[in-house]
């Protein structure tokens, strides 16, 4: 594919909440699970990803019945099986003649089942297909045909399946209906797919299963994701004296439907992206007690933001290695990576990769046997120094590979001049993140201004509004035209009442793309700090004592106390400037020229993108490596 995305720099935080893609991971093992249990279960937010899609195409392919009710929203239907797989030695494929799988009676022969570059998909369904009778052809992508699958293959023989890899990897060539079940041991170093495969089909085995590791289990944690499925299911499985156990029995259909949590996977991306700009992207549906292991991504990246030399096995979060590499090229010191060989043998060589491509944005960056070094390579600098023409325009190839291509949009958007090659591999998990990054980017976070009566917020906020393109509000306005005059308000209901109704307004109107100028008194409120801490990029305005009472002096804003004005203004700015200080990312100080204000803020803000007019993310097509063509139509609409 010859398709390349250009990435606008950001140099702005924003702000935005996202509904992230269903797990891939726990949809495919719920629906195995499904189809394999009794009744009818409906799945709800089974986001119809390339590997969610292949799973289901394959699985109807079997014979198994499921349908889409909602494809948009992942909502799937799926009719479970309905009778007992226990084989039947006396018929030709094992099977009674009425099974409803009977290759005779449905005429079904030899049957290919191309899992395309669905690792998932193709490592459950060669356990599956052991199950069900007829002769399967398992393969996939080219990239797929180079993967392992031995262990598995070997494990299943000695558990009586009739099955043959082609030089350890797919195609895989089974005749179905010949598993019996037993004591294995297995060798899952490089993928625990191959447990979660043995695992899923264990119920359905007459003699039951139990599983010894022969060796080292690679992500530990996808086994947890397996056990809280199955157990959802009704099936429990039983660990101890180092063996895995399922005993013979059924999985239970949940009628009252099955829910897929939001990716935690997704997820790393946005929040390295939190990490490295200051913004905030959150999510309606991810599960902080997910069994999911990528939650751990939290805790990695609370790790890397400690300064100094660092060593970060990843065993447990794999599959954030890719974006643990970019936030690593920003730390201070260096950063070993380790714990991540089986990434080798995933889409694609991922440590490869990472370290060829990232190298080209100038990251200082070196493979090792199971993981990577990264040096700090002051990212943010080098579009700024005297780079060669062929280093400005930096284009990154995913290598068909989606959490390349999504750690390499993160990268654009802090490096700027960045565009990706064949980004539409997302759609393997994620098939909205190019249009949520669009959305992201159009969403800078809010700023609030604050300061003391008489420092020039209002002035400041729509100099600076006018400047960004964006639009400047009030609070102080906003209240009178809603509850009236300020003073009168006050001496008939109270500072509290007061504070009661800024905090509302402070807290509706602190949107996306707004800046808000506050009263001088906002901060007194715990209530309102807490949001602006959590919410805005916070600018105080400073201005001496000295000039804010000559301006107080004009006589144009009333007292706020019985005290000497003089009095009065030593003791709010006495009270007020821890508040100031606590929530405020940005100072203007008092001493700063009024022409020089805007520039100074602005200066502060360079690192981020200057919001207004968003750039767009566009579809490209170029002829060359070396460069990129002008936009030619969108990806986001």
């Amino acid at each position: 594919m010859n398709e390349v995305l250009k990435i606008p720099a950001l140099k702005f935080p924003v702000q935005a909440e996202l509904s992230l893609p269903g797990s891939k991971s726990q949809a495919n093992r719920a629906i195995i699970c499904a189809a394999l249990a009794e009744g009818v279960t409906e799945i709800q937010n089974a986001t119809s990803c390339d590997d969610v899609a292949v799973m289901i195409e394959n699985l109807q392919k079997m014979g198994f019945n499921l349908e889409w009710k909602d494809q948009a929203k992942g909502d799937l239907r799926i009719k479970g099986s309905q009778f007992s797989l226990t084989p039947d030695p006396s018929h030709d494929g094992g099977w009674g003649k009425k099974s409803p799988f009977s290759p005779r009676e449905k005429g079904l022969g030899m049957r290919e089942l191309d899992c395309n570059n669905a690792g998932t998909t193709l490592r459950f369904l060669t356990s599956l297909a052991c199950l069900i009778p007829g002769e399967w052809t398992i393969t996939g992508d080219e990239n797929m045909r180079c993967r392992p699958i031995a262990d598995l293959t070997a494990a299943l023989r000695l558990l009586g399946a009739d099955i043959k890899d082609t030089n350890g990897c797919p195609p895989v060539r089974i005749r179905g209906g010949t598993l019996r079940g037993g004591r294995v041991k297995l060798k899952a170093a490089l993928s625990s797919q191959y447990l979660s495969s043995l695992l899923l089909v264990a119920p359905k085995l007459a003699e039951g299963l139990k599983i010894e590791l022969d060796g080292r289990l690679a992500s530990s944690g996808y086994i947890d994701l397996t056990r809280k499925v199955m157990n959802d299911f009704g099936v429990q499985i039983f660990l101890g004296n180092g063996l895995f156990q399922v005993n013979p029995g059924k999985y239970t259909a949940k009628t009252g439907g099955y829910e897929i949590e939001g990716d935690w996977s997704a997820a790393g991306a946005w929040l390295v992206l939190n990490s490295l700009t200051g913004s905030s992207v959150s999510f309606f549906n991810l599960n902080p007690e997910s069994q999911q292991s990528d939650k751990k991504i939290r805790e990695a990246i609370e790790i890397f933001r400690k300064p100094g030399d660092l060593t970060f096995d990843a065993s447990s979060v794999p599959d954030q290695v890719m974006n643990l590499a970019v936030l690593a090229a920003f730390r201070s010191g260096k950063t070993e990576i380790t714990g991540a060989k089986n990434l080798r043998f995933k889409e694609t060589n991922r440590l490869r990769v990472l370290a060829s491509e990232l190298k080209k944005a100038g990251i200082d960056i070196l493979e090792s046997e199971d993981g990577l070094t990264i040096r700090n390579s002051n990212i943010r600098d080098l579009k700024t120094r005297n780079q060669k023409p062929e280093t400005r325009n930096l284009l990154l190839d995913s290598h068909d590979d989606h959490r390349m291509a999504m750690c390499f949009a993160i990268l654009g958007l802090i490096r700027g001049d960045v565009s990706i090659r064949n980004p539409e591999c997302v759609s393997k998990s994620y098939p909205d993140f190019f249009r949520h990054l669009s959305l992201v980017s159009e969403s800078p976070q809010p700023i609030v201004i604050v300061g003391m009566r008489g420092a020039g917020k209002s002035h400041f906020g729509r100099r600076l509004a006018q400047k960004l393109k964006l639009r400047h509000i009030d609070a102080d306005r906003v209240f009178e035209k809603k509850f009236g005059v300020i003073r009168s308000f006050v001496e008939s209901k109270g500072w509290p009442a007061f504070r009661s109704r800024e905090e509302q307004i402070i807290s509706e109107n602190m949107r996306p793309g707004t800046i808000l100028s506050c009263g001088g008194g906002a901060v007194e409120s715990e209530k309102t700090r807490e949001i602006l801490k959590k919410k805005s990029i916070c600018i105080w305005v400073q201005a001496s004592e000295r000039e804010l009472l000559k301006r107080l002096q004009s006589g144009k804003r009333p007292a706020l106390t019985r005290l000497p004005l003089r009095d009065e203004l030593k003791m709010f700015v006495k009270k007020r400037t821890p508040f100031y200080r606590e929530v405020s990312r940005i100072v203007i100080p008092p001493n700063l020229p009024f022409s020089r204000q805007i520039p100074f803020a602005m200066k502060k803000l360079e690192t981020f993108e200057k919001p207004g007019k968003p750039k767009k993310f566009c579809f490209t097509s170029d002829s060359s490596d070396s460069s990129v063509s002008s936009a030619s139509s969108r990806l986001c609409s």
